[in-house]
């Protein structure tokens, strides 16, 4: 089996018109039934059938091509990998748009003095897909918040934050109790994080008209410039804190750990070692400078 006969069959399958797809594909027509004959053989079953003058897929012509749509959008992308990758080592990175600031970027600047001939991509995300992609090996290193439960992962505790209720100051009143803050303002809430927010409304007589959204952007945005609460992360928000700029209503937890993590499997990869100890060396300093300001 040939990736050009798999080609083939996709076009054939899309046009199902065999006059169509040749010219598609600038093959002579002999060629295009050629190539399906061949790949018929090599499955040992039909793909496709002429039914009132018209070419039909077969079902196990249906089931290849929804299988041979992934199969050449992978051969795509690896003939995307750029040649002089082969010269040098390439890393993966990945992390909340913040963990990548505060922590990966420094490390990555540290390592590529040293060596220049390590390449990194950096890519922000939630948790949930970073964890994701860390077990299918997708990429090489992670910084995510909580705890970690998967046994194929290694982490290191590199920093710990928060999870806080906030708003902006110009709406905050010392003498206002959680309802009060339910009854005048929605709450925006990254569900991709997972808070666990339930007992904050259990504390309240007013159930918050909740905003839902899966970027923690969108609940910052909302929060500095709108009058609305969010829960948000304290340490990607700590300047606007620090300035008064925010105020901290509530906090739904203390301490809860940020982790430089990589898969168990990708330990001997001598440059994802160096990476990940040099975020490990800079966690001391993580560590001194996280701090909250409740009002």
């Amino acid at each position: 089996m040939e990736i050009r006969t798999l080609q083939t069959f996709q076009v054939v399958a899309e046009e199902l018109n065999l006059t169509r797809a040749a010219m598609k594909l600038n093959y002579s027509q002999p060629t295009v039934t050629k190539h399906l004959k061949s790949l018929e053989e090599d499955l040992g079953t039909q793909l496709l059938e002429k039914r009132n003058g018209h070419y039909v897929l077969t079902y196990a012509g249906e089931e290849l091509y929804k299988r041979v749509i992934t199969i050449l959008k992978e051969v795509n992308m690896i003939k995307g990998i750029p040649a002089d990758y082969g010269a040098r080592s390439f890393v993966k990175v990945q992390g909340h748009d913040y963990y990548c600031y505060r922590y990966l970027i420094p490390a990555i600047r540290q390592i590529s003095r040293n060596d220049p001939t390590i390449s990194f991509k950096v890519k922000g995300s939630s948790n949930e897909e970073t964890i994701s992609q860390l077990l299918k090996q997708e990429i090489d290193i992670g910084i995510v918040s909580g705890n970690i439960a998967s046994s194929d992962l290694k982490y290191e505790v590199i920093d710990y934050e928060s999870v806080a209720l906030c708003i902006h100051s110009k709406y905050y009143r010392s003498s206002y109790q959680l309802e009060d803050y339910f009854d005048r303002y929605p709450i925006v809430i990254d569900q991709s994080e997972y808070y666990n927010y339930q007992n904050l409304f259990k504390q309240s007589l007013n159930t918050p008209q909740i905003i839902d959204t899966t970027s923690d952007e969108v609940v910052q945005e909302a929060v500095i410039n709108n009058a609305m609460l969010g829960i948000v992360r304290t340490g990607r928000l700590q300047s606007y804190i620090d300035s008064g700029e925010l105020k901290v209503i509530k906090e739904l937890t203390m301490h809860e750990p940020v982790n430089v993590v990589i898969n168990k499997a990708s330990v001997q990869r001598e440059t994802i070692d160096q990476l990940y100890n040099a975020i490990k060396q800079q966690s001391s300093s993580f560590k001194s400078t996280t701090h909250v300001h409740w009002v």
